[in-house]
C-alpha cells in the first residue's frame, strides 16, 4: 500500500503521525514533484524519518520538462503530449547524476519519467554502478496503458511499473502477463483533474488478478497533485486509505498482505553511503 504526493518533509511527518493516530497500514510514499525541488538536507531528513518507522520511500526524478528552459515544445497547445519525455543531453545527464546523489543519500527507490532514462540507469544497476537493490519505478506519466508497453517498461529496467488511472480490470490481468517480473501500482482513488474516481469495489479482484501489487491510495482527497498536503489534509488522506482497506477486507478477506519491511520492494532507505 502506497500513499503518493508526499512531497516535503512536513508533509511526510505528517502522515506518519496520521498512519499512527489512525492506526491505519501503509508499506510506503511517493514523492512526486522532483528530486530537484529537495535539498540533500531534506531527503536525508525524509529517509530517515522513513527509515526509522519502518516505511518505504520512492522520489521522483528532476529535471522535468516544465522546469527545463530547452524544454519549449513542452509549454506549447501540443507539447503537452510529450509527456515528461526529455528532449536535450543536458537533462538527461542531471538526471542519472540526481539518481547518483538519491542514491548516496540512502535512497533504494526512484521513480522515473522517462524512458529513456529508465533504460540507462537499469544498465548502471546491472553494472552496479548503481546499488543491485535500487528499485526502478516507472511514474504514471510514462503512460504504461497497455500490455506490450508494460513488457518493454520491464525489459527497460522497471521493478514497478505504475498503470494509467483508468484501466479495466481485463487490461490489468493481461498487463500482469505481459510482465511477470515487475509490481504493478495500480491507483484506486484519483484526483479530481484526473477523473476523480473511486474503485473500491475492485480492490479485491485487482489482487486476485493482479499481484503481485501495491494499491496507491488517498489522492482522491485533493483536487489536483500539486495542491499543498497541510496535516488536516493529511489526516483526511489516511482516512480516506482506511476506508479503502475496510472495503478491501470485506470483499477479499485475506488479499491483505502486507510485505515485510526488509523486502526490497519497500524501498526502505538505507544509512548515507550504506
Amino acid at each position: 500500500m502506497e500513499i503518493p504526493a508526499i512531497n516535503t518533509f512536513r508533509q511526510l511527518e505528517a502522515t506518519v503521525g496520521a498512519l499512527r493516530d489512525q492506526e491505519v497500514y501503509c508499506t510506503r510514499f511517493d514523492e512526486t514533484h522532483g528530486s530537484i525541488l529537495l535539498s540533500s538536507s531534506e531527503i536525508s531528513d525524509m529517509l530517515a524519518l522513513c527509515r526509522e518507522n519502518g516505511y518505504g520511500l520512492l522520489i521522483g526524478l528532476g529535471p522535468r520538462p516544465e522546469y527545463d528552459v530547452k524544454a519549449t515544445f513542452y509549454r506549447t497547445q501540443f507539447g503537452i503530449e510529450q509527456g515528461r519525455q526529455l528532449n536535450n543531453s543536458d537533462a538527461f545527464a542531471q538526471c542519472v547524476d540526481e539518481a547518483f546523489r538519491l542514491c548516496e543519500l540512502g535512497c533504494r527507490g526512484i521513480t522515473v519519467y522517462d524512458v529513456g532514462v529508465l533504460k540507462v540507469l537499469g544498465q548502471l544497476r546491472a553494472r552496479r554502478k548503481l546499488p543491485p537493490d535500487l528499485v526502478l519505478k516507472t511514474s504514471s506519466h510514462c503512460m504504461a496503458t497497455n500490455p506490450a508497453l508494460a513488457s518493454l517498461f520491464a525489459e527497460c529496467g522497471a521493478d514497478a511499473i505504475t498503470t494509467a488511472h483508468d484501466l479495466g480490470l481485463p487490461v490489468l490481468q493481461a498487463m500482469r502477463k505481459a510482465a511477470p517480473g515487475t509490481v504493478l501500482d495500480i491507483p484506486t482513488d484519483v484526483y479530481k483533474s484526473k477523473g476523480g474516481f473511486i474503485r473500491w469495489f475492485e480492490l479485491a479482484e485487482m489482487v486476485q488478478i493482479s499481484a503481485p501489487m501495491f494499491f496507491k491510495m488517498g489522492a482522491s482527497v485533493q483536487d489536483h497533485p500539486y495542491d499543498s498536503v497541510k496535516p488536516e489534509a493529511a489526516a483526511e488522506r489516511v482516512r480516506r486509505v482506511r476506508v479503502g482497506l475496510e472495503y478491501l477486507k470485506v470483499h477479499g478477506p485475506g488479499a491483505i498482505a502486507p510485505i515485510e519491511a526488509a523486502d526490497r520492494l519497500v524501498c526502505l532507505p538505507v544509512a548515507p553511503g550504506g
